[in-house]
């Protein structure tokens, strides 16, 4: 036997054999809930409220934003305001220059399916038209349906309606504004809001 016969056959010796392919990655099973969703959100910052029925939510929002707004105004859009019905607070226009939201002390906007492993909440464009509301705000308050919770993103995907992303954004929020780029110093609300809070709804 030849050095190159010698030296392949060591080759063929030591090559991995052929397996199939074991197909797409199933992700572990994660907790969900309402519960695990909470700890994740007040982990990253948030707050989470309730969660209420829906005689109780209109009521205990109006409480919170006594301390919260400080008599400052307070806006929520459309699909928010239909499940408080009347309150402190006023209709968001839908053709609304952008401009005219700085300054908001309160932004309620309605929240979509929400994500246990890390409290992300999804806002889409066709619940928030008025796409500037969530980022100009001193403080963001999302409504959210316990039912909507799911263990993570990859069911938090497949969960969202077929026209989610035909709108103008669609926005994942986990948590107030932060960033710690200077001086490794966490700052809350260098770019958006100060404070989110998370009002949890019974379905």
């Amino acid at each position: 036997m030849s050095d190159r016969q010698l030296v392949l056959k060591r080759v063929r010796a030591s090559t991995r054999h052929r397996v199939d392919h074991p197909g797409p990655h199933q992700p572990p099973e994660l907790p969900g809930g309402w519960g695990t969703f909470a700890a994740a959100l007040e982990g990253v910052g948030g707050r989470v409220h309730g969660p209420f029925d829906s005689g109780q939510l209109a009521g205990r929002l109006s409480a919170w934003l006594e301390q919260r707004a400080d008599g400052g105004r307070v806006v929520a859009v459309e699909a928010a305001a239909s499940r408080l019905g009347p309150g402190p607070w006023e209709l968001a226009e839908v053709e609304a220059d952008p401009h005219s939201f700085e300054g908001t002390a309160v932004a309620v906007l309605l929240g979509g399916v929400a994500v246990a492993e890390n409290g992300a909440v999804a806002v889409e464009g066709r619940l928030a038209p008025q796409r500037a509301l969530p980022f100009l705000c001193r403080h963001l308050v999302l409504l959210v349906s316990t039912d909507a919770v799911v263990p993570d993103l990859h069911t938090a995907f497949h969960r969202l309606p077929n026209d989610a992303l035909a709108h103008h954004h669609l926005t994942w929020i986990s948590g107030p504004s932060k960033t710690a780029d200077i001086e490794q110093t966490l700052v809350y609300g260098a770019h958006g809001p100060l404070t989110l809070d998370v009002f949890g709804m019974e379905p």
